[in-house]
């Protein structure tokens, strides 16, 4: 079994995030974050247009929305 080292998060859960570039752009909300095998950090990203529809991006496809205060919260 390899070992890997847990990087820092650029987002946290509950930030409101918009995905920047590629063939379309979206606002929503990070539910998630995962590490690959490799240490690779990818984002489990909410739609905001679509509630329940879910997307997973790495940090360089997401930008943080500045004027949003997270209100998440577990359970």
């Amino acid at each position: 079994m390899t070992t890997i080292d847990i990087p820092k998060f650029k987002f946290k859960n509950g930030d409101k995030v918009r995905k920047v570039g590629g063939s379309y752009q979206a606002t929503g909300y990070i539910v998630g974050i995962a590490v690959t095998r490799t240490g690779d950090v990818r984002y489990v990203f909410e739609f905001e247009m679509f509630p329940g529809m879910l997307h997973i991006f790495n940090e360089g496809q997401l930008e943080l929305v500045e004027d949003y205060v997270a209100s998440f919260t577990h359970g």
